[in-house]
């Protein structure tokens, strides 16, 4: 499977509420799964917090290769919630497994971090950030 197929099966079971499917993606290491040691935890998290925001829209910009194995995506993407749409920016950090690639973490941009055009964003944008969060 290729990048963009991993990532287009990420945001599909997203989409669809199959949080087992967006469990199953996380890297074994990802910071994330830290914070859930089981899948029925990550579950009732994702049925409360992901359950009410729409995936409208998403797509990658561009791809860098950080080392043998590991490839960092440049992500745009719009929220909607019940109330209102969002831009967000995520720099993904994939790694590949004999699995396939995986999710590992991420950097996130809001439209208040970066209000310029999508198309121009760049990873310039998320290496300039003096405070990298990674999640």
């Amino acid at each position: 499977m290729t990048v963009l197929q991993f990532l287009e099966s990420r945001f599909s079971a997203l989409s669809r509420g199959d949080y087992a499917a967006v469990y199953d993606s996380y890297h074994p290491e990802a910071p994330f799964l830290q914070q859930f040691s089981s899948r029925s935890t990550y579950f009732r998290f994702a049925r409360q917090q992901l359950g009410v925001i729409e995936i409208k829209n998403w797509s990658c910009l561009r791809q860098r290769c950080v080392a043998e194995g590991q490839l960092e995506a440049l992500l745009v993407m719009e929220l909607v919630t019940e109330t209102r749409s969002q831009f967000f920016y995520e720099l993904a950090l994939l790694l590949e497994t004999d699995e396939g690639w995986r999710y590992h973490s991420a950097q996130k941009l809001g439209a208040d971090d970066y209000p310029g055009p999508a198309e121009e964003i760049d990873f310039h944008h998320f290496d300039n950030i003096a405070q990298k969060i990674r999640f």
